[in-house]
């Protein structure tokens, strides 16, 4: 049998395509529709600043028409009633009270780009009636706009307040543990799952990130949300799966640009799926189904900004230029005059790859003066990672190779936290994986001790050592209001 290579996919497909019936049709009329009213609100609007509110209204409704038809064309998800629900639940809630309590002074006052969201939320967003900030576009920092609508939800509702700010971020981190370990437990096992969700709960990196009122820590909602998602579909024969990755996917787009990554790793997921499939079980109806699904409620949330990008490239992808680490001025501060590549790119590489366990944060968003993992936790993670090679576990040893690449080496003056709170669910899988070993092998006490070991420092360093140093860049009061 002549073996199946990515070229010849397409005419297969097209060779085996399946006859659809009118209620598929349907599903596929309507997916279409809400793409294109997606693509038209977009382009239409891809170069006003001030809109007057419908044009959010009918997006949110045409993505939910379109998520209800698609999900409900796909049947029941195949769950089965299980304890696990009531402990994951404990560990949600867990989860969110480290991250939502003491908001006003934990870890301290507002950083300057926090000052920004808040002051730029409540000055653009429905300030005046029937006039309102463009949520299809990008603002200060290239940063998508839409972020900014969620942030003045909670501040309406929690209050125009450090809290208000910092509560859908600290929501987010919650679900971010919840969705780690579906992750895990769909990709690996649900013990090391299991183990990779409590380690996460009380992880400073990820606590730090959820505490503060900026986009990133959707990262690690987005990201393992998506791949889970489709994973799990997938192996169960059940099309929602790929509905519900196609929201992550879309909504990715208007949160921090490390979302993107999932991206990425998506792809790679879903030609591994396929692949893993011996020859003659390879189903192409079910391919197309998925696919089409996923890339459908995709196109159809992300087509505004998507439109943005192409007629307005320029604010867009403007932070990127400014951020990219490798333009002749910034290898000279390096290096010296004349600059030298080579010895730039160790430099890149080192600082980049050694931010997990030996070099700090340089940036003013955390600057803890440690790695991103101590103690027990940075021996543990290096097993993990050469266990995961050595097992052929592509995807966490990818998504760090990828964070390093993207959000160190090619940025200037790595290692900035900031780029690397995506990688977290990663992190938290490959510290998991040698305490799983250990349970495996009848160390199961040792395991849990390690574990409580890890939380324990986590949490003493950050709420013990951390904040009581007062962070030098969170200083600012909230931003009066109203102005003036």
């Amino acid at each position: 049998m002549t073996p199946e290579t990515p070229l010849r996919l397409p005419a297969r497909l097209w060779k085996e395509r399946p006859e659809v019936r009118e209620p598929e049709a349907m599903q596929v009329i309507v997916a279409l529709a809400g793409a294109l009213v997606s693509l038209l609100i977009g382009y239409a609007y891809a170069r006003v600043d001030w809109v007057t509110g419908w044009q959010l209204w009918t997006w949110l409704v045409t993505v939910i028409v379109v998520a209800a038809v698609l999900l409900s064309g796909a049947g029941r998800p195949p769950l089965a009633p299980g304890r696990h629900w009531w402990w994951l639940a404990a560990l949600l809630l867990a989860a969110f009270v480290l991250r939502a309590a003491l908001l006003e002074i934990i870890p301290g006052g507002l950083h300057v780009d926090e000052y920004g969201v808040a002051d730029f939320s409540l000055r653009h967003i429905f300030y005046q009636p029937l006039q309102t900030i463009n949520p299809f576009r990008t603002g200060p920092a290239s940063q998508p706009i839409l972020y900014h609508y969620l942030v003045r939800l909670f501040l309406a509702v929690a209050g125009q307040s450090i809290t208000g700010l910092r509560l859908s971020s600290a929501v987010a981190g919650a679900l971010g543990v919840l969705a780690t370990w579906a992750m895990v437990a769909v990709f690996d096992n649900r013990r090391t799952a299991v183990f990779a969700a409590v380690l996460m709960a009380g992880y400073h990196f990820h606590l730090h990130w959820s505490r503060i009122g900026l986009n990133n820590i959707w990262d690690t909602l987005w990201a393992p949300l998506m791949l889970a998602a489709f994973a799990w579909g997938w192996r169960r024969r059940w099309s929602g799966g790929a509905v519900l990755a196609g929201l992550a996917l879309g909504f990715s787009q208007y949160f921090y640009a490390g979302s993107r990554l999932g991206a990425l790793l998506l792809a790679v997921v879903l030609f591994q799926l396929w692949r893993e499939q011996p020859l003659e079980e390879r189903d192409a109806r079910r391919l197309l189904v998925h696919g089409g699904k996923l890339g459908l409620m995709a196109v159809c949330v992300a087509a505004p900004l998507f439109l943005f990008a192409l007629r307005e490239p320029g604010p867009f992808f403007n932070r990127a230029g400014v951020a990219f680490g490798w333009r002749p001025e910034t290898m000279v501060m390096v290096t010296g005059n004349p600059p030298r590549p080579l010895a730039y790119a160790w430099y890149q590489l080192w600082r980049s790859a050694g931010a997990f366990v030996a070099v700090p944060d340089v940036t003013g968003f955390y600057g803890p003066n440690v790695p991103l993992l101590i103690g027990l936790a940075a021996p543990l993670f290096v097993i993990g990672l050469l266990w995961a090679i050595y097992k052929g576990y592509t995807l966490p040893v990818l998504w760090v190779a990828l964070t390093v690449l993207l959000g160190g080496v090619l940025l200037a003056d790595p290692p900035g936290s900031s780029h690397y709170v995506v990688v977290i669910p990663a992190i938290c899988w490959l510290v998991a994986m040698p305490l799983n070993w250990l349970a495996e092998n009848g160390q199961r006490r040792l395991a849990i001790l390690f574990l409580v070991a890890i939380v324990l420092t986590d949490l003493a360093f950050y709420f013990g050592v951390y904040v009581p140093s007062h962070p030098r860049d969170l200083i600012h009061p909230f931003p009066p209001w109203p102005p003036g």
